[in-house]
């Protein structure tokens, strides 16, 4: 499952990629890092906020 991280000035940004790289469905949540998660913003270095991320995967039953 391909999810992008967003950090608030960058969410609108990965919303539209994740509608235009054909995500079925994305699904906007909270990102909460885990203990020394080193992840940041996939379009800038700031740390994430947003986790777009499709969570409706035809291929799962």
């Amino acid at each position: 499952m391909k999810s992008i991280h967003a950090c608030q000035e960058h969410i609108e940004e990965a919303l539209d990629d994740a509608v235009y790289t054909g995500f079925e469905m994305p699904v906007l949540e909270q990102f909460t890092p885990v203990d020394n998660d080193q992840t940041k913003c996939t379009y800038c270095k700031s740390q994430p906020i947003y986790m777009v991320a499709n969570f409706c995967s035809p291929t799962k039953s």
